[in-house]
């Protein structure tokens, strides 16, 4: 049964009352703080503040599409040679100006060895074997071998100013972040549960509206909605479907972005006993004997989709030649009864919450839907870190299968999750070695149509050997205040620059 909000009486927060849209000033209530603050290579996005102040050479877009950024246009001059087109007359808000030769300085700072213990993401460059400024405006790229993907990974790998990045040090800039992006750093308040920007005018970015943002981290659910409804703030995100009605009752809209990533339940093959999940009949069983449409239905509210595979629709990758599987628990039942299991069996399953709205709910359903064809599931809740931790080191300790999201975001393209579910992965826990040769296949594949056949391959040989149980696609729920007008989301965070107000 879906629980619906009850608001709590009394204060949840406090805030002056919102500015008036003169003023310029947008207000935005996230779930979790920037932990490393403005870190550009942390792989903690920081409430949205990394694309309003930064930009990378490219921009992959919310449904995976690969846009030009810093990088105006780029040609494939050979299988291992790139060359990158910099735009013309581009300045940090510092007044360093960006070339070639500064961004060719900020990569072979992220290729140096030491980079890849202290910034996450110069793993990026691994595959890269030289960066060179061929004059002001050129920026070559040699790979160490074919690399489809560079574009697309250089759009995780923001742009900084050379001098300060070098003069400051890593920690001293995370705390006065420079970058090209539409907005600067104003001031950090109360450490970083609150940070304001203000419109960088020397931004090749235009700030429409919203020339100054107020970023403001409230964990509970009910304080950012009433937050939002008092006027307190503009926007607010992480809502989950049981806040609609409230939302849109007192007129303000509820606004649902369709997510790049896909949520599911792995299946661990690779161990030493005889367990059931490695017979393919029991692992289809699964799939059919869980109701996912009545989870989009009764849980999400309609506010997503079954997910029939592990890209998302519409993302680079998607086969759309594979259909959801259907609720079935009959042939569930006969599948498991053909494989040995008439009565069942049981089954631990490791899970972690907060990646998705109610998860905890559809966590409860799936087990309640398992149990009606006889697996007896154990649900075990780890937090996101121990997660973590055990695929990167095989220490399952008796876990069958646990919750994994397939994520499309960064790169908008599935082969991270494709390789961890592949028998090269560094601890793997499925390996079927028929599908090696699809995925091996797209890893040097330089034809985007050509490339983009093959990973529709590479999904329907996934299926065919049940790496997973598909449950849901993702999706994010935002409340906005009838002020606000444009609003639009990236990969990660608010379009600000793009926001204008209602007069």
């Amino acid at each position: 049964m879906i629980v619906r909000l009850a608001f709590v009486a009394g204060a949840l927060w406090a805030l002056p009352a919102i500015a008036d849209p003169a003023d310029g000033l947008v207000r935005v209530g996230y779930t979790t703080p920037a932990i490393s603050y403005g870190n550009p290579y942390s792989r903690d996005e920081g409430s949205g503040l990394r694309n309003a102040i930064f930009d990378a050479l490219t921009l992959v877009e919310r449904d995976g599409a690969l846009k030009p950024a810093l990088a105006e246009r780029w040609r494939v001059v050979d299988p291992t040679t790139w060359e990158f087109s910099i735009r013309l007359g581009v300045t940090f808000s510092n007044g360093e100006p960006f070339d070639a030769a500064a961004a060719a300085e900020n990569l072979n700072v992220l290729m140096a060895p030491e980079a890849l213990g202290t910034l996450p993401r110069a793993a990026e460059l691994a595959g890269v074997a030289a960066v060179e400024a061929v004059d002001g405006l050129t920026l070559r790229i040699r790979t160490k071998a074919p690399d489809p993907l560079l574009a697309r990974r250089l759009n995780m790998l923001a742009m900084v100013p050379p001098k300060a990045w070098k003069t400051m040090g890593v920690d001293a800039f995370a705390r006065a972040p420079v970058g090209t992006g539409p907005y600067r750093l104003a001031a950090w308040v109360e450490d970083n549960k609150r940070v304001r920007l203000a419109a960088s005018p020397s931004s090749w970015r235009p700030v429409a509206d919203a020339k100054a943002v107020e970023v403001v981290v409230l964990s509970d659910p009910s304080a950012r909605i009433k937050a939002l409804l008092s006027g307190q703030l503009d926007i607010v995100a992480g809502l989950g479907p049981d806040d609609l009605d409230a939302v849109r009752a007192a007129g303000f809209e509820a606004v649902v972005i369709g997510g790049n990533s896909v949520m599911s339940i792995a299946f661990r093959t690779v161990r030493d006993d005889d367990a059931p999940l490695k017979d393919l009949r029991v692992r289809q069983a699964l799939n059919y004997a869980v109701d996912k449409q009545g989870i989009v239905d009764a849980i999400m509210l309609g506010t997503t989709r079954v997910a029939s595979q592990g890209v998302a629709f519409g993302m680079p990758g998607h086969n759309p030649r594979l259909a959801p599987v259907p609720y079935d628990p009959a042939k569930a039942k006969a599948m498991l009864a053909e494989a040995g299991y008439p009565s069942g069996f049981p089954l631990t399953i490791a899970v972690y919450g907060g990646l998705l709205p109610n998860d905890s709910l559809i966590f409860q359903k799936l087990a309640q839907d398992l149990g009606a064809v006889g697996i007896k599931v154990e649900l075990r809740p780890m937090v996101f870190a121990d997660y973590v931790r055990r695929l990167f080191a095989g220490d399952w300790q008796g876990i069958d299968a646990f919750s994994n999201g397939w994520l499309g975001a960064g790169l908008g393209d599935p082969i991270r999750s494709i390789d961890q579910f592949s028998c090269r992965f560094s601890a793997p826990f499925f390996c079927d070695e028929s599908v090696l040769p699809a995925i091996d296949a797209t890893r040097t594949e330089m034809d985007p149509a050509r490339r983009e056949a093959l990973m529709h391959t590479v999904m329907a040989e996934l299926n065919r050997v049940g790496v997973a149980l598909w449950l849901v696609e993702f999706s994010a729920i935002y409340g906005v205040s009838p002020r606000v007008a444009d609003f639009d989301t990236r990969d990660v965070g608010v379009k600000f620059e793009e926001l204008t107000f209602k007069h």
